[in-house]
């Protein structure tokens, strides 16, 4: 459970300035100083950037190199893979000379089993946690309850209760705040203010002339959200993708560039909550004693319930129309 950090590599000094007071920081760097950090950890928080900008920072830290952490020959990757975004076990099919095939989890087991190749610490992170199927999970545990020496094995994740609890209760939990994030698109203002202008037209209630609008307006705002999000992640995979190590497969990519565009709907998302709380809150303003407190939270419920079908890989632009549809029965019969 030791490391061998030293002075020379400073964790705080590794983050970037929005990461540097974060209370799970603090203890990591205490636990480093001290030589006390664990064998498991887990990261786990909204913001995929912040977590992987965290655990990058810990494995310079712990290999002591100034490099790319995740160029050095004692750290071992696992990602999901595919557009099903699983981390597969690895089949016997896939063996080649014997050796398991990369980006499996029976690999990561097997390489930080080994003996260090630079002769101190070794480091494993599983990306997305969450998407180890059970064969994968229980590979996983095993290796938790038995830890090689000198290992240090981290789990990322957004959703950490999705993990076995028996691997949850052998690691260290640390939760990281996601910060401030503002929607880096030009177009998103504009779309706000149509979400807006469309909720007026519903408080105001329907009539013959104002229907077709009403849901040509709805059926709008999901073609533009659909247009924004693809836009948000293209741009983003662009910029990332040449900073990803030369040997990552085609699967391990098409996964990445899958967890972004679930990222960025996640934060959405989480704006169009944002934006009908504060919308309401508006009219509450303007109008005291107004304020359609019951639609408000059927709407955000309804809102819930569609990212929740998004997880189980319902229709990304159903799931919005469904939560459009259902706003238009909530605020008009309020």
């Amino acid at each position: 459970m030791e490391t061998t950090a030293g002075n020379t590599f400073s964790l705080q000094h590794a983050l970037p300035q929005a990461l540097k007071g974060c209370r799970a920081v603090e203890v990591l760097e205490r636990s480093l100083a001290q030589n006390r950090l664990g064998h498991g950890i887990l990261l786990h928080g909204e913001s995929p950037v912040f977590l992987e900008e965290i655990v990058r920072a810990i494995t310079s830290v712990l290999l002591q190199t100034e490099r790319d952490p995740y160029e050095h020959p004692d750290c071992f990757i696992l990602r999901p893979a595919g557009k099903a975004r699983i981390i597969k076990i690895g089949s016997e099919s896939e063996r080649i000379a014997g050796e398991w095939p990369k980006n499996s989890m029976r690999r990561l087991v097997i390489d930080v089993q080994k003996s260090s190749n630079q002769g101190g610490r070794k480091v494993g992170i599983v990306f997305d946690a969450d998407r180890m199927n059970m064969q994968s999970a229980n590979a996983f545990l095993k290796t938790l309850e038995e830890p090689p020496a000198g290992t240090t094995l981290f789990l990322l994740t957004s959703r950490p209760y999705d993990l076995l609890d028996t691997i949850r209760s052998r690691c260290l939990n640390f939760r990281i705040p996601a910060g401030v994030e503002t929607v880096a698109h030009e177009e998103w203002p504009s779309w706000v203010r149509a979400y807006r202008e469309w909720l007026g037209m519903l408080l105001n209630g329907p009539s013959r002339q104002n229907v077709p609008h009403i849901m040509l307006g709805a059926y709008g705002l999901n073609a533009r959200f659909q247009s924004i999000l693809a836009s948000m992640t293209t741009d983003s995979w662009k910029a990332h993708k040449g900073s990803l190590p030369e040997h990552i497969s085609d699967d391990e990519m098409k996964a990445i560039e899958a967890g972004m565009s679930k990222g960025f709907r996640k934060q959405l998302f989480g704006e169009i909550e944002k934006e009908t709380v504060a919308y309401a809150r508006d009219i509450e303003t303007a109008n005291p004693g107004e304020l359609p407190s019951i639609a408000l939270n059927r709407a955000v419920e309804v809102l819930e319930k569609c990212a929740g079908l998004l997880e189980l890989n319902f229709n990304q632009a159903a799931a919005l129309e469904l939560f459009f549809l259902q706003s238009l029965r909530i605020w008009t019969a309020r």
